[in-house]
């Protein structure tokens, strides 16, 4: 295979050929009250109706695929017994493509995570990204499934940012979401392709701090390379970092079957590591859109054509029903929400005072 520089392998990967509309900065909407939501508490997630849910899903690219609503593919996914699913939008992703794939994945029992792909590898363009969620269109929507949505920020912004960089941005970021209105829990990737954790976890408690809400969840991507204990050691120094210190963290990405070089990587043990430490994880990507990078190695589609059982290597069957650590055997999800199942989560916190 030849070599291939990280940052070209990863813009292929996310599809860079997209056109990237225009968009427009709305003007700031009064936050609702508090109470109709999801809520961080220490380092889970809680429904409005007080269930912690801890995220067990999958990434698709929505976006530019067949099914740019999720029409079909939702009940797909659903079928694993996923909990979550994180969207792939882009600036030119229509308020009412929004409104409909948020209804769809809820019908589904499914949290949608929307994110914004903008910025994927370049700083520069995060502000691309808040216009998009600040946008009056926009907020109305997440307004409307204020319940369920959670709002991913931006995919893996920057290659190198400073921290003083960094906090300044997603600290101005937060605040113009806020001030346009959405009340939604807000997700923040790391730098460096989504592959940066340590300046992450400790720009959190400035971030959390920063927040009207205090509901912010940090995320990092799995696409470390080296040898085998160079891959392990940051989902060791991860796990250790956010139950020491209480962070509210989301693998937003993985655990994956190879890093950016193609090569392999433990994720059987990863998500038996994770389960263990009652932290959520994002499977990259279901496959209605084939991945770009490490296609030789199928290492990153799930399946061959976004059908359930369609699967596209071992390494997808078993992120998704095979391995005793898969999504199919670890998922629940909260009661509150559509097609809950019988071993649904009930609730454990006292619910929020109705909005």
């Amino acid at each position: 295979m030849p070599v291939i520089p990280e940052a070209a392998r990863h813009i292929f990967r996310r599809l860079a050929s997209l056109s990237l509309g225009a968009v427009a900065l709305g003007a700031a909407a009064p936050l609702p009250r508090q109470g109709g939501t999801m809520t961080v508490q220490g380092r889970y997630l809680y429904t409005a109706a007080g269930e912690r849910v801890i995220l067990r899903g999958v990434n698709e690219m929505f976006a530019p695929s067949r099914d740019p609503t999720g029409a079909w593919t939702m009940a797909e996914i659903a079928r694993t017994g996923a909990n979550a699913v994180r969207i792939f939008t882009m600036p030119d992703y229509s308020a009412d493509k929004l409104d409909a794939i948020l209804g769809h994945a809820v019908a589904n029992g499914l949290i949608p995570i929307a994110e914004c792909h903008a910025a994927t590898g370049k700083w520069d363009r995060l502000g691309r990204c808040v216009d998009y969620w600040t946008r009056p269109d926009i907020v109305a929507v997440l307004r409307k499934h204020r319940r369920w949505a959670l709002v991913n920020i931006a995919n893996e912004a920057g290659e190198i940012v400073a921290r003083d960089q960094f906090v300044a941005g997603y600290r101005d970021a937060i605040a113009r979401i806020r001030a346009a209105g959405v009340d939604a829990p807000l997700i923040v990737d790391g730098s460096d392709w989504g592959k940066e954790y340590a300046m992450l976890l400790d720009s959190w408690p400035i971030l959390q701090r920063a927040d009207p809400r205090h509901a912010i969840i940090v995320s990092a991507h799995s696409y470390w390379a080296g040898t085998e204990d160079e891959r392990k050691a940051p989902y060791r120094a991860i796990i250790a970092r956010v139950t020491r210190d209480n962070i509210p963290f989301l693998l937003g990405e993985g655990p994956t079957g190879t890093g950016w070089d193609c090569k392999p990587s433990p994720y059987r043990w990863a998500m038996t590591r994770l389960n263990k430490a009652n932290i959520g994880w994002l499977a990259w990507s279901w496959g209605m859109v084939p991945n770009g990078d490490c296609r030789a190695a199928n290492s990153y589609d799930i399946t061959a054509d976004g059908r359930f059982g369609h699967w596209k290597s071992p390494y997808g069957k078993a992120l998704m029903v095979s391995d005793p650590a898969s999504i199919q055997h670890t998922s629940r999800r909260p009661c509150s929400i559509p097609k809950a199942g019988p071993a649904c989560i009930r609730p454990s916190l006292r619910r929020s005072r109705p909005a």
